[in-house]
């Protein structure tokens, strides 16, 4: 089972390497993530508050501060989403996004699968 994707997750381009870094001092402005995939959903199906994620939510979506440029082409956009929509749990009749999910990006070399944080631990699906 893997966690559903939220606009509250944290989805990077694969070129961001693990660990993230950890969050600032409370008070103090967290730095600009590398490689954040600017999200967002519409969707009626929230968990904690949060929009649910779904293909749409994610493709053709930009990709801000990828730490590719220095030795490539950095990625500006995801492309194609390869897997991670649930197989049972849907929202507006379409599959919702999991944590399992395999992006791709324009950015070149092309940068390896990514797991995305769900930062929600309420709802699970298969």
């Amino acid at each position: 089972m893997g966690n559903v994707l939220t606009t509250a997750s944290t989805v990077t381009c694969g070129h961001v390497p693990e660990p993230l870094p950890p969050p600032p001092p409370p008070g103090t402005p967290p730095p600009p993530l590398p490689g954040l995939v600017a999200t967002s959903s519409a969707e009626k199906l929230k968990v904690e508050g949060h929009p649910v994620l779904v293909r749409a939510s994610l493709l053709l979506k930009d990709v801000s501060n990828c730490p590719n440029a220095a030795s490539g082409s950095p990625c500006l956009h995801i492309t194609t989403v390869l897997s991670g929509e649930s197989a049972k749990l849907k929202a507006g009749g379409k599959p919702v996004m999991l944590d399992v999910i395999g992006l791709q990006t324009d950015g070149l070399p092309p940068p390896p699968v990514l797991r995305p944080k769900p930062n929600q631990s309420k709802l699970t699906s298969l």
